[in-house]
């Protein structure tokens, strides 16, 4: 997914009787930050004109919306904090996001983010916010502007791995057998997180001949996932094997993978201990 950096700045034009005409802007101050449970953007306010302010903003859509409309967070999900305090959004009604600010040129910072909503899926959001510009002094509204807010959330994945790698144990008897399955004492549970729809791989470029044929699938997936590797397949070097598919968001789904051995044909299993590599691979 390509990263966008979209920028939009919001002007205000302040005039009043007595008062000389002003500008006000509001622009970001950095990207959007993705952390497990929080989306988050830098932004800061603005003004050339001196005195105290109060900044009120108003939600003009109910809802923070995906660009390709797949995905709606809701507003009890969307908070702008003054460095003091979250402050909620609700829909075509006010909120007070700074009292008594003092301007004079002086850029003041404020945050834009989703919280306990769980993961966001990766793309671009959009929220139509009216701000207003209250002059403290004079008590009269001096300015309105509508401003875009536009959260873009990059791709994020990863995978956790268990502790223990998989373990095959072929006694003297089963080595001697032809077309004997041989499977791991413990199954290797893959953990996912993706913001986005994913594929699970492995990866057997570092795969090199061994003891027997070596086969893999899977035999179970959190209820999620929507598609997994029932059917053994062969390991061989320098493949990759999808394991699993799901989509987003993946909170710490897991997939479960059987690895087994079976004996060649004509031949036995020589006595020892042999390891052999595979590399875990999430995609989009």
């Amino acid at each position: 997914m390509k990263k966008l950096l979209l920028t939009f700045t919001m002007i205000f034009v302040m005039s009043c009787a007595g008062v000389h005409a002003a500008v006000v802007t509001v622009d970001y101050n950095g990207e959007t930050v993705v952390s497990q449970r929080t989306v988050e953007r830098s932004m800061i306010v603005n003004c050339e004109a001196t005195g105290k302010h109060d900044i009120a903003v108003k939600p003009l859509d109910d809802v923070l919306r995906s660009v390709d409309g797949r995905v709606e967070i809701p507003l009890q999900n969307v908070y702008l904090n003054n460095t003091h305090e979250d402050v909620y959004l609700r829909y075509n009604d006010y909120s007070e996001l700074f009292t008594g600010l003092e301007m004079g040129g002086i850029p003041h910072q404020f945050t834009a983010k989703i919280r306990d909503y769980g993961m966001v899926p990766a793309g671009i959001y959009n929220l139509n916010l009216e701000f207003q510009a209250t002059d403290v002094s004079l008590g009269n509204q001096i300015a309105t502007s509508v401003f875009n807010l536009q959260l873009i959330v990059p791709v994020k994945q990863s995978i956790t791995l268990p502790a223990r790698v998989a373990q095959i144990t072929v006694s003297a008897e089963d080595s001697l057998k032809k077309s004997k399955k041989i499977a791991n004492e413990n199954s290797p549970m893959v953990n996912i997180n993706s913001n986005c729809d994913w594929i699970l791989y492995i990866n057997t470029n570092n795969f090199e001949k061994q003891q027997g044929k070596l086969y893999v699938r899977t035999i179970g997936a959190s209820p999620d996932v929507r598609e997994r590797l029932q059917e053994r397949v062969l390991i061989e070097p320098g493949r990759e094997i999808i394991l699993a598919k799901g989509k987003a968001p993946c909170d710490n789904q897991y997939v479960s993978v059987e690895y087994s051995v079976e004996n060649e044909a004509g031949g036995f299993m020589k006595a020892g201990n042999f390891g052999n590599k595979v590399k875990y691979v999430l995609r989009e």
